[in-house]
């Protein structure tokens, strides 16, 4: 696969499709930038934006130094995944036009990125089968991959090792455990059940074992519909929202992600409410990794509504005892009143604050970390950490 990517550095024009339709072209210029312009023909369709960043316009987005716009910046793995795409490719992390045509035909959501003149068509997942024991996770992580999903993030949650798995026609990512955080897997697993506790959604999962007994979190895809056909639904999380480059995911307030993402949902109230309770798990569980781009808007029927929880795991148990973003200003050291402050701040009635804060206790005390297969002070110390946290909003 190496070879058939290396002259995706040479395509100076690229096609993008909203939802199926052609809509607009990324060009390299001669300046050394790219270049996003709605095509004619979908300007006087009278169709929606590409993304909300994107607004319609006859007028083109100029990203300097090979950058792209920051909403298909977003849509580039990260990571462990990344790097090995740009091997494959043989070009630099800042040829971005480049790594986004080697996945673009699948991205996040209903938007698809293809050299001039082809047509989108869906590559083939990594691994298709009907039973994940007949698989080798190990060898599908070291794969290069041609679909452009959330991959390796900086902090212990997004570690992880992601790749696309199709079972049973219905897509996935499969992730698992990288040898420098051990047992992600089953803390992930662990949280994403106690997540559902809180009355919001949250994205489906299973744990599976392949050949070698190794153990893998396979979650569905909730960008996808399956049933007489697949359908894309748009997905743009708070780095994207915001108009962020993905390096900027830490840069922000859980303020700013909160009133970005919440401001384009039809039900605002409802998606205050929705996102306060998934700062406020976070903190109450040690998820340290709750940064821009883990909080999405999923567009349905009825417009944006907040995306279902995903990437949940303890960070605590690998010594990350910050928050990724701060709350009232601060990362470190919260307490009841900087959550008050978080509430106010973002529009969330104080009786309806305390309300959230009585769920979250409750789903977070139902997760026992006793009983995932950490010891000793990693484990003690995340244990002593959660039981303050705990204490703060317990009335």
């Amino acid at each position: 696969m190496a070879k058939d990517l290396e002259h995706l550095k040479f395509i100076r024009e690229a096609d993008v499709y909203k939802a199926g339709t052609l809509a607009g072209h990324l060009n390299r210029t001669g300046r050394g930038t790219v270049t996003f312009a709605y095509s004619s023909g979908y300007l006087d369709r009278g169709a929606g934006p590409v993304a909300t960043t994107l607004p319609i316009s006859a007028d083109a987005v100029e990203s300097p130094s090979g950058a792209l716009p920051a909403f298909f910046a977003g849509l580039l793995p990260e990571g462990h995944r990344l790097t090995v795409l740009k091997d494959a490719v043989k070009t630099s992390l800042g040829d971005e036009l480049s790594l986004l045509l080697a996945v673009g035909a699948d991205v996040p959501g209903d938007v698809q990125i293809v050299p001039a003149g082809d047509t989108p068509v869906e590559p083939a997942a990594l691994a298709d089968a009907a039973h994940p024991e007949d698989l080798d996770f190990a060898a599908l992580a070291r794969a290069v991959d041609p679909h452009g999903l959330p991959g390796v993030q900086s902090k212990a949650s997004a570690s992880m090792l992601t790749t696309p798995l199709a079972l049973a026609g219905r897509r996935y990512l499969l992730k698992l455990d990288p040898p420098w955080h051990k047992h992600l897997v089953l803390n992930e697993s662990a949280h994403l059940a106690g997540a559902k506790a809180l009355k919001i959604p949250v994205a489906k999962s299973s744990i599976v074992h392949d050949r070698n007994g190794l153990p893998g979190l396979l979650v569905e895809r909730f960008d996808r519909l399956s049933g007489g056909g697949m359908v894309r639904l748009a997905l743009e999380d708070g780095a994207q929202v915001l108009n962020l480059p993905p390096a900027s995911k830490y840069s922000v307030s859980s303020e700013d992600v909160v009133q970005a993402l919440a401001g384009l949902c039809k039900a605002k109230a409802v998606a205050v409410r929705n996102l306060y309770l998934q700062f406020v798990f976070a903190w109450l569980t040690g998820n340290g990794d709750l940064h821009a781009k883990n909080a999405s808007i999923l567009e349905g029927q009825r417009g944006w509504v907040i995306a279902p929880i995903y990437d949940v795991p303890c960070t605590l148990l690998y010594g990350d005892d910050s928050m990724a973003l701060t709350v009232a200003g601060r990362a470190k050291n919260l307490k009841a009143k900087h959550w008050q402050e978080f509430a106010a701040n973002i529009g969330l009635p104080q009786r309806a604050a305390t309300a959230a804060n009585r769920i979250a206790l409750t789903a977070a005390a139902a997760i026992d970390l006793e009983a995932l297969p950490f010891t000793g002070s990693p484990l003690n110390g995340a244990l002593r950490e959660l039981r303050f946290r705990r204490g703060e909003l317990d009335d």
